[in-house]
């Protein structure tokens, strides 16, 4: 009878590990599923990033600069390399939001981003034409409450941070007498 107890005792005890066993594969699974998910999701954003990257040409940067020091001068090519400089910035920041969620991009300063792509008058306007509430949930609200200035007064920050003569010259420049 004892052997009997013991058994059944035994059984449930076997029975028990394995549903305990079949759970945690469930959840393995799971997690596996949605890593997996998070991964195509990044692999497509890199991919829109190297197709903005390649339609914006080599130096986006002076069209950048150019849309916040005179904005109306910019030409129709012009134009569409800012269309592809933000909408790259809003998938990057989208990304790094996805990868925050889930644990993946602890330090990621997605607001420090948000201000630094959209912090200009420019920006600030080509977002509002853009939309973007039903693509960016969440993200839309961040981005529509950016400081238009921040850009411009963060470098005149840096700026007045600055000694009067506080220019560096690269060794190479210093080697060759060319300071």
């Amino acid at each position: 009878m004892n052997a009997d107890r013991l058994t059944r005792w035994l059984t449930l005890g076997a029975n028990i590990g394995v549903v305990i066993g079949l759970i945690l594969v469930a959840m393995q699974i799971k997690q596996d599923a949605d890593l997996t998910k998070i991964q195509l999701f990044s692999d497509h954003t890199n991919s829109r990033r190297e197709w903005n990257q390649a339609m914006m040409g080599s130096d986006p940067m002076t069209v950048v600069a150019k849309s916040i020091e005179s904005p109306h001068e910019l030409t129709l090519a012009e134009l569409q390399i800012m269309d592809m400089y933000l909408i790259g910035a809003l998938n990057e920041i989208r990304r790094l939001e996805v990868l925050k969620e889930a644990g993946l991009a602890v330090g990621a300063n997605v607001e420090g981003m948000q201000s630094f792509f959209f912090g200009s008058n420019f920006a600030k306007a080509w977002y509002e034409q853009y939309g973007g509430e039903g693509e960016f949930g969440a993200t839309h609200t961040k981005i529509a409450s950016v400081d238009p200035n921040w850009l411009v007064n963060f470098f005149d920050r840096v700026l007045a941070s600055l000694e009067d003569d506080a220019g560096q010259s690269l060794a190479r420049d210093q080697d060759a007498g060319t300071e």
